[in-house]
């Protein structure tokens, strides 16, 4: 599979993100070589849902039971752990100038960060709402409602980062061993 739709482009005809792009994966195309197969990325992207799902669960434990908000903690070091180990087995494709994709990769990134900004915009909206209306009608407990709606807040962020990410990951045989072909 190509990723280049150029032809040997010189160093000087790369712009600023494909320089960026190509440092990149020149400083991570050698790390974690026993997660770069399709398996591996099959379950960093369950892991990445699963520690989603969990920090939501938590966010909304915690408007019941403050105290379990201190789970975050954790939580957070997991999510950015193997979030950073997807995208490193993907050589970060889900943020590679069009030069490195190919047309079904292009296709699907494109498709994948369009679900994710639908995600996180009608998501985001819906907040804002329960926020507006919670803080005026003084539903619950003012600072849990906030604390809550704000960690949903996050997932959701993190639900956009993850969702071109694991569209990638599909995408990727156990042959290509890195980005640039």
């Amino acid at each position: 599979m190509t990723t280049h739709t150029h032809d040997n482009p010189t160093p000087d005809t790369h712009t600023a993100a494909e320089r960026r792009y190509e440092k990149n994966v020149e400083r991570t195309e050698v790390s974690l070589p026993g997660w770069r197969n399709a398996a591996r990325r099959r379950l960093l992207v369950r892991l990445n849902w699963a520690s989603l799902g969990i920090m939501a669960a938590i966010a909304v434990a915690g408007y019941f039971w403050f105290p379990i908000i201190l789970a975050w903690l954790p939580m957070t070091v997991v999510i950015c752990t193997v979030w950073t180990m997807l995208r490193v087995t993907i050589d970060s494709k889900d943020t590679a100038p069009a030069r490195y994709l190919d047309e079904f990769e292009t296709a699907t990134l494109l498709q994948a960060r369009s679900r994710a900004l639908n995600l996180v915009t009608g998501g985001l909206f819906a907040i804002s709402l329960i926020l507006i209306f919670g803080s005026s009608l003084e539903l619950g407990d003012g600072h849990r409602l906030a604390y809550m709606m704000g960690g949903l807040g996050i997932i959701l962020f993190l639900a956009g980062a993850v969702i071109p990410a694991a569209a990638m990951a599909r995408t990727m045989n156990d042959d290509e061993v890195t980005g640039r072909g």
